[in-house]
């Protein structure tokens, strides 16, 4: 197990509970807890949003700014040039 996303009502869960039950469970996994922010996270490769009554999805790309160029004179096929 790697990645847990859990979605919760916080006047119903104490969610400090939830995760306290999870790192009891044993010794050899500690979980750690990322909380939103702005009522948005990226988790994996979806950024979740929450409204007042629903929740929604969309995919998140990392922001890279790689300035690599492959010379033309390389070895690399030519569809990648």
């Amino acid at each position: 197990m790697d990645d847990i996303l859990i979605v919760y009502n916080n006047e119903m869960t104490n969610i400090q509970e939830v995760l306290d039950s999870f790192n009891n469970i044993t010794s050899t996994m500690i979980f750690t807890m990322q909380e939103e922010i702005n009522n948005s996270d990226n988790f994996l490769d979806v950024t979740t949003s929450k409204d007042e009554h629903k929740i929604s999805c969309n995919v998140y790309r990392k922001p890279t700014a790689t300035d690599i160029i492959i010379p033309n004179d390389s070895r690399h096929p030519p569809e990648q040039k």
